[in-house]
């Protein structure tokens, strides 16, 4: 009896287990998918070849992918970091500012292993304040760069004068701000109040050039009269690590945007957003939100009517919008914290309603409908409000007006923000998730160039948060492969 009870013990066990063990392959998002919360692309279900199982990497993936879709997963996460919030002995302020998605988002860099670079670019001090090492001198002007040969964040050698960038055409460009050769490597970097400065990030020329190479093929691939512009955004923490200690960090500026804009082909805008947004930072607006890593509305409007300044087109102000407003907004900084409900700190989330009627559409391929969607979802109180969060493949707006343009939109979650900005200037506004392979890299078989025909693109806008932009995978390689 003894032995029989013992057998059925384990055998109902292991049934458990096994069941357990299969509910990610029954549940789970086998494309992998995004996930709103840690904003970064989930493992995809792989593919077992031969190569694959005896080096190792099928083991590697299947065990990543039964981590990401493990059932229940977002509730575990909600409750540990409640836990943390609870025994923490940090305000929540230095809480949300120690928080480092800026690490966990776009992993998968160009392999799937390649990680982002700290925020603050320095470790964290004891006493568990933000404070970047001060590196900078009194004249608040750009770093002179990393020492010759030594790695840069972007895991590139930097050049010995830091001069000599290339265009991706055999052309070389200067490397500083103002057009000088041999100056300072581009750097984004915060203004000490001492008067020195800090570094954010820096960019290596390597991956400047990628970033100039796709750009300039972009742009070939257009009307005579299309336009690229390229918008590069810092993640809310590097805003907010600014802004929660004002008698250290006197704003922030970039080099990076010049360099880019000198080795650029006619018709490629290099939008200059981190000054347009400290400027506005400076004036105390909420162009970010203190808990959530994202670009608010408001700021995505600011650097949309710059873009249109620099078209000589009158641009629709944020007031000519209508809003649903949530006065007491937590975001995925606050998630990760801890449980949102009780939180101290809030922002406030306005969601923008159309100036016309808008439809939207999910396409699986060119022109495959999938189904229609709602253009915007108000009532949800998180930043997947805007544009329904995050859709796969293509995300098509029509939006009411009668313009005879249309715009293409590759972006990582900061586009759902300045999307809607764009509207009154195109019939149609499409926007497509460079994270997620299974939409931007598909492309059901066809290359974004026949996308861009097909649907008759005539502009095309990059929006990238940092962990997208000129020191990804995706700018070096992914946008330019798959434009075929």
């Amino acid at each position: 009896m003894k032995h029989k009870f013992s057998f059925l013990m384990t055998f109902w066990w292991c049934l458990l287990l096994g069941l357990l063990g299969l509910l990610p392959f029954i549940t789970g998002n086998r494309a992998g998918g995004i996930s709103e919360l840690e904003n970064r692309t989930l493992a995809p279900l792989p593919v077992c070849s031969t190569n694959s199982w005896f080096d190792g990497s099928f083991a590697a993936s299947l065990e990543a992918y039964l981590s990401d879709q493990l059932p229940g997963r977002s509730g575990m996460l909600d409750c540990s970091s409640g836990l943390i919030g609870v025994f923490s002995v940090l305000s929540e302020e230095e809480r949300l500012l120690q928080t480092d998605i800026a690490e966990q988002i776009d992993r998968m860099g160009e392999a799937g292993t390649a990680s982002e670079p700290r925020v603050d670019g320095s470790e964290t001090p004891d006493d568990g304040e933000d404070m970047p090492e001060r590196t900078g001198d009194t004249s608040g002007a750009a770093e002179s760069g990393t020492p010759d040969g030594e790695p840069t964040a972007d895991g590139f050698e930097t050049p010995d004068d830091g001069s000599g960038i290339s265009d991706g055409n055999g052309a070389d460009t200067p490397g500083s701000a103002g057009g000088e050769a041999g100056a300072a490597t581009p750097v984004l970097a915060y203004r000490l109040t001492d008067g020195g400065t800090s570094t954010i990030f820096q960019f290596g020329a390597e991956a400047i050039s990628a970033t100039v190479r796709s750009l300039n093929a972009y742009r070939a691939a257009l009307p005579a009269d299309g336009t690229v512009t390229f918008i590069y955004v810092p993640y809310s923490q590097a805003a907010n690590t600014w802004l929660f200690h004002p008698t250290r960090y006197a704003g922030w500026y970039s080099t990076v945007e010049p360099v880019l804009q000198a080795a650029a082909a006619d018709g490629v805008y290099i939008c200059p957003a981190v000054g347009i947004l400290g400027a506005h930072m400076e004036q105390g607006e909420a162009v970010y939100f203190k808990t959530d890593h994202h670009w608010s509305p408001l700021g995505a409007s600011y650097v949309q009517q710059d873009v249109m300044a620099q078209r000589g087109t009158p641009s629709a102000d944020y007031a000519d919008f209508t809003y649903t407003v949530h006065d007491r907004f937590t975001g995925s900084i606050t998630q990760s914290v801890r449980a949102s409900a009780g939180s101290s700190v809030v922002d406030r989330l306005e969601v923008p309603a159309g100036l016309q009627p808008t439809r939207a559409f999910v396409y699986r391929d060119l022109d495959v409908l999938m189904k229609e969607v709602r253009y915007m979802e108000p009532e949800r109180s998180s930043y997947g409000a805007l544009l329904g969060g995050t859709h796969s493949p293509f995300y098509v707006a029509e939006t009411g007006f009668h313009t005879g343009r249309n715009a293409l939109v590759i972006c990582d979650s900061y586009g759902n923000a300045f999307l809607p900005y764009l509207t009154p200037y195109y019939d149609r506004v499409c926007l497509t998730d460079l994270r997620d392979s299974s939409s931007f890299g598909s492309m059901g078989g066809a290359s974004v160039r026949a996308y861009i025909e097909h649907y008759e693109i005539d502009d095309v806008y990059f929006v990238v948060s940092t962990g997208c932009g000129v020191n990804s995978g995706y700018m070096r390689h992914t946008v330019y492969e798959y434009l075929g």
